[in-house]
């Protein structure tokens, strides 16, 4: 006889803050110390299979950063930054009615996270920084910085999808499928070198 314990999706329960500038979507599951995870550009269902699994003992906070999926933006030009991300997930946790939370932020996340543990001192009680991209402390921040500008002017130019492309070939990441054709079409091979 083989025994299998299979986590069922929770049901999480939406719910939308008012922040300057902005209107946030954000889900909560379970009962329990309050966990919230977070990502940019990540958003709410990016983290639905995790925060499933962990909504049995605790009560998981996932949200939509301002202009992703469900939370809207009044400036699409506004630039998003570290610190008006942590100012928006210290809303969320006042509109929870609660003092502090663990945080599992993961890239832009992890960013976003340090920032609102400089802002919001003593919201935070653990902090996991998960991959945060933190150019000025490699080697070659200069170039880092350099690619970043380029994958910006890439999504202004030419939107979201060949940012991405760019994203990983600066990256150097492999892409398994139509895109990958697709971008080297347009006369850019998004892998980037070998």
């Amino acid at each position: 006889m083989v025994c299998t314990t299979m986590t069922l999706p929770s049901t999480a329960t939406t719910h939308s803050v008012t922040v300057p500038g902005a209107r946030l979507h954000y889900e909560v599951r379970g009962t329990g110390p309050l966990a919230l995870f977070i990502g940019s550009p990540m958003a709410s269902a990016d983290f639905a299979p995790l925060a499933d699994v962990l909504a049995g003992d605790h009560t998981v906070v996932t949200y939509d950063p301002r202009g992703h999926a469900n939370s809207t933006i009044d400036d699409p030009k506004e630039e998003s930054t570290p610190e008006s991300r942590a100012d928006d997930i210290a809303a969320i946790i006042d509109d929870l009615g609660a003092d502090s939370t663990d945080v599992f932020g993961s890239s832009g996340g992890a960013v976003t996270g340090l920032a609102l543990v400089t802002r919001h001192p003593g919201r935070v009680r653990t902090l996991v920084a998960h991959e945060p991209p933190l150019l000025e402390l490699l080697p070659d921040a200069a170039q880092q910085r350099a690619n970043t500008e380029d994958i910006i002017e890439t999504f202004h130019a030419a939107g979201l999808e060949a940012a991405w492309f760019k994203f990983h070939g600066h990256r150097r990441f492999r892409h398994h499928d139509a895109g990958e054709d697709a971008g080297r079409s347009a006369g850019t091979d998004p892998t980037g070198p070998p």
